[in-house]
């Protein structure tokens, strides 16, 4: 049953982990847009720069991907540790982030929140990666 929880109306799904120190950029993994209307990625810079930046890019065949126009934010500034891309219907059914090292920095991970499905509720709890508690009117008590 669908109580209107967040967790079951989006799919999320961390498709990069944790990256060290670097400048080279981080490729998150593709995510799958059949039956999803739209998804944003969230991308956590260890040290915020005015050239780490995120971006997508999406491929009709899950191999060959091109830039998404216009998917890079342009006003994020010298102390944007966390950045964002939102896509409502792209052109193309795969779409997965890059995040762009300027900089030398940590990228702490990059997750995708797929939005609007088609099929719900979205089961989000996947063992040894993603847990979590749905609580409805919940009492103070313990934990």
């Amino acid at each position: 049953m669908n109580f209107g929880f967040l967790t079951e109306d989006v799919k999320v799904t961390k498709v990069a982990a944790y990256a060290s120190a670097n400048t080279t950029d981080v490729t998150g993994t593709s995510v799958d847009m059949a039956g999803y209307d739209g998804v944003v990625f969230l991308a956590s810079f260890g040290t915020g720069a005015a050239d780490n930046l995120i971006h997508a890019e999406q491929s009709s065949d899950n191999s060959s991907f091109t830039d998404i126009a216009g998917s890079e934010p342009n006003d994020a500034g010298a102390s944007s540790e966390l950045q964002f891309v939102d896509i409502i219907n792209p052109a193309a059914r795969y779409v997965r982030p890059i995040a762009v090292r300027g900089t030398s920095t940590t990228v702490e991970n990059i997750y995708a929140i797929q939005y609007r499905a088609k099929t719900l509720p979205q089961d989000n709890k996947i063992a040894g990666t993603i847990e979590g508690e749905q609580l409805i009117n919940p009492i103070a008590g313990t934990k």
